[in-house]
């Protein structure tokens, strides 16, 4: 997880960061140690294959060793450069109470460092309506009881019907569709165009909740709220008179999993609320599987970025306070060998972020105040703007101290969904 602390200054483990730079095909390399602890004889090297790193630190009193693998195979020059580890090196002394080394390896001719084209293909969307399968089961994450599930008494005899909804800019390329489309010829009488019903961008088409159908975003699901046992509909009842959407909740736990969508006479569930079994009820436990916070704000912040070219963003939940995010690179490749954490390689992206105490005047600054024009606003709901925090939070205090910040930013990760296909090996 990306929330794994990083060793305290009381331990005496060896903790070892990896990032992968594509761009310029190299592999930036940190070893942490305990200041206290005696560099003499620090030892690194790499595999025979040259994708794990070992570093040694033997001694009568510490003997500490720790291997990683690293996010790609490097050159047989960078064995060389590391064979002679931290010899006549002072190493950069961290607040922390440890003492950090960081090394530069040049990554193999041979080796592909790109990630793919999931940017293209929408393959860093978790659940897309091709993962899902007409007998897929919903429950509630947090008391595990199942609210979506096939009813063959009802409308449902052959299972769901999963469909996914265009891009998020849909609906302004119909209305710039409707403003600008082409005259008919001369002589010929103004008609709809019966494309427009069958293709979708007809003046009366728009998205409806449909039952036994499931529409499916980057962030949400899409239900008729007959489809849907074991949730209600709760009135937002703000005090200061604002227009917020219903809230759904699950009966059992009270927690809250969706939101009403008025214009679609539906309901919209949170995809962070639920667990999905894809292959029905005769599976494992094991078959349940759920995706974080995380995950799924990473792939609505790569949506904007697909769509709108934004990297900037102003995300919060309705509350004055806010998070302004800077996405520094989208696809980045790293390894860790924190408590808890995988020393495989990991898809992720590396985001700069700050705290904003007022999230509405950063997005619309007083008359004569600077704005930017390259911001964009994400909404999440309560819950999961807290599940944010928490992981920019602890991604930062998991990098080595030298790279958690960058001039007034804070540095995180988060990480990016990949499909099996395509994962790096």
């Amino acid at each position: 997880m990306a929330g794994s602390p990083p060793p305290s200054q009381e331990d005496d483990s060896l903790y070892l960061h990896a990032e992968l730079l594509p761009n310029i095909r190299h592999i930036t390399l940190y070893i942490s140690l305990p200041a206290r602890v005696a560099s003499d004889g620090l030892q690194i090297s790499l595999s025979e294959s040259r994708r794990a790193v070992s570093v040694s630190l033997p001694g009568p009193q510490h003997d500490l060793s720790e291997t990683m693998k690293l996010p790609a195979r490097v050159s047989e020059a960078s064995r060389r450069a590391l064979s002679a580890g931290a010899a006549g090196r002072e190493g950069h002394a961290g607040a922390d109470g440890r003492r950090e080394y960081s090394f530069r390896m040049q990554v193999d001719d041979g080796e592909e460092t790109l990630a793919g084209t999931d940017e293209l293909t929408g393959g860093f969307v978790p659940w897309t309506a091709r993962d899902l399968s007409p007998v897929t089961r919903l429950r509630c994450l947090q008391c595990e009881r199942v609210v979506l599930e096939g009813d063959k008494d009802k409308h449902n005899q052959a299972g769901w019907v999963w469909k996914d909804l265009p891009s998020g800019n849909w609906a302004e390329m119909m209305d710039f569709w409707h403003c600008h489309k082409p005259d008919p010829p001369p002589g010929e009488a103004q008609s709809e165009d019966p494309n427009a019903v069958v293709k979708g961008y007809g003046a009366a088409n728009q998205v409806v909740a449909t039952p036994g159908t499931v529409l499916v975003d980057v962030a949400t699901f899409l239900v008729a709220d007959t489809d849907c046992k074991g949730l209600m509909q709760v009135q937002s009842g703000d005090a200061d008179g604002s227009s917020q959407p219903d809230t759904v909740t699950c009966v059992n736990c009270d927690s809250s999993v969706g939101v009403e969508d008025t214009v679609a006479h539906g309901w919209r569930l949170f995809k962070t609320s639920f667990a999905a079994n894809v292959e029905g009820e005769a599976v494992p436990e094991s078959a349940w599987e759920s995706h974080s916070t995380e995950t799924v704000v990473a792939a609505q912040l790569l949506e904007f970025i697909e769509r709108e070219s934004a990297r900037r963003f102003v995300v919060h939940c309705g509350c004055k306070d806010g998070i302004l995010i800077w996405v520094f690179n989208p696809d980045l490749r790293y390894s860790n060998s924190s408590a808890h954490h995988s020393i495989a390689a990991q898809r992720a992206m590396k985001v700069f972020f700050q705290r904003l105490d007022d999230a509405d005047a950063t997005l619309h600054p007083d008359r004569g105040k600077a704005s930017s024009l390259s911001l964009e606003e994400l909404k999440l709901p309560t819950a999961s703007f807290a599940a944010l925090t928490a992981a920019l939070d602890g991604s930062n205090a998991m990098l080595p101290v030298s790279a958690r910040e960058f001039r007034e930013w804070k540095v995180g990760i988060l990480h990016r969904f990949e499909r099996p296909s395509v994962q790096q090996t």
